[in-house]
């Protein structure tokens, strides 16, 4: 159990969902977000590929990527969410979230960058990202409008690096 677990933008907790957890990204340093009234993260996290089923090929991470990850994943785009920070620090506390190794800093551009590229993130939290998470992401390139993000085309999707 960790009490002095520190949210910050690049750490990364392994979130349980059914019988394994998940390795989720912290996007952004907390925030005071108004439309919730505290402090808040973008979160998203990975999933291994599958060849049979279709998946956001936005974002590809590799094992040498991160020490967790064994094989092919994606970024799920599609369920990146807002988090309350606080929420974060007591399940990390309580021991229900596990904190895992900070992701590195290319992996991390490469993770944020998706998020202007991928048809999957919800226009929430696009909005989110634009205003919250660019600041932690030096772009080369000015930020797609959200209308310019749902008019991409779909041989677009992987960023050039």
């Amino acid at each position: 159990m960790n009490n002095t677990y520190s949210l910050v933008k690049r750490g990364t907790i392994l979130i349980p969902s059914g019988s394994s957890h998940h390795l989720h990204f912290i996007c952004c340093n907390p925030v005071y977000y108004p439309n919730v009234g505290k402090d808040c993260v973008l979160v998203v996290n990975i999933s291994s590929t599958n060849p049979t089923i279709e998946y956001d090929q936005t974002c590809i991470l590799k094992p040498e990527d991160h020490p967790f990850i064994k094989r092919p994943s994606y970024v799920y785009y599609r369920k990146a969410d807002i988090y309350g920070a606080n929420n974060i620090i007591r399940n990390v506390a309580e021991g229900t979230f596990i904190t895992h190794q900070d992701c590195s800093e290319p992996v991390f551009e490469k993770i944020l960058k998706g998020f202007s590229v991928s048809e999957e993130v919800k226009i929430k939290i696009l909005r989110f990202y634009q205003k919250y998470c660019l600041n932690a992401l030096a772009l080369t390139v000015i930020p797609k409008t959200i209308d310019e993000h749902f008019a991409i085309a779909s041989d677009e999707v992987t960023p050039k690096e």
